[in-house]
């Protein structure tokens, strides 16, 4: 993931799903848990209609797998 550019901007999981080469339901599972985190949940990171704040999104990948890893 080094060098990639994370743009700031809001998201689907699809997107998500392309940038991370991940699934789209693997998308939809990380931003539920998102939505889970406290941290996450005193800004604005989310939409109604699905969407996510990406580099919030970003940052919460980074510490979960951070924490996985210890």
């Amino acid at each position: 993931m080094e060098g990639r550019f994370i743009e700031k901007k809001m998201v689907s999981a699809e997107e998500i799903s392309k940038f991370y080469a991940i699934t789209k339901k693997t998308a939809q599972n990380r931003i539920s848990e998102m939505k889970n985190n406290p941290i996450f949940m005193t800004g604005d990171f989310f939409r109604m209609n699905g969407r996510v704040w990406f580099p919030a999104f970003d940052e919460f990948i980074k510490q979960r797998d951070e924490l996985k890893y210890k």
